[in-house]
């Protein structure tokens, strides 16, 4: 008698009445990787947002120079109006409500223009955001600015 023979015989599997075997056997590796589509995205999604965070890190470095700048001057909407060729060229941090049409501190009286307004994110409903701009000139709408970024 030889050492094999006393060893199971898998000959019987692939008969056609164990075809429900091999469903199961499938469904089962088709369940564990829907199982681990979730966690996929949840890991993409905080990579993503980690990388959002990294890249506004880097652009609040870039800007911090025109931030400073924005500080000392402390420029004014009244002012800006005024002589807005005075001031060409020099930053601003002013809360800007964008939702449709763009206001200072949300005000209607204080309209705000932007030469670049594909790129004004828009703010919710009836709330101002801080934004850097830069003074380019006025306009009749009000002060005309160009966007820089969220400081």
């Amino acid at each position: 008698m030889s050492p094999l023979s006393n060893l199971p015989s898998w000959s019987h599997v692939s008969k056609p009445h164990h075809v429900g075997l091999r469903f199961f056997i499938l469904g089962l590796c088709a369940g564990f990787v829907l199982a681990l589509l979730p966690w996929e995205a949840m890991f993409l999604w905080t990579a993503s947002r980690f990388e959002l965070a990294h890249d506004r890190k880097e652009e609040r470095k870039a800007w911090s120079p025109q931030i400073a700048l924005a500080a000392r001057l402390q420029l004014s909407y009244e002012q800006v109006a005024a002589r807005p060729r005075d001031f060409m060229g020099k930053p601003v941090v002013w809360c800007v409500d964008h939702h449709g049409a763009s206001y200072l501190d949300g005000r209607p009286s204080l309209p705000v223009s932007w030469s670049n307004d594909e790129q004004v994110p828009v703010t919710s409903d009836r709330h101002c955001e801080k934004m850097l701009a830069v003074i380019e000139d006025s306009d009749g709408e009000g002060v005309l600015l160009r966007y820089l970024g969220r400081p």
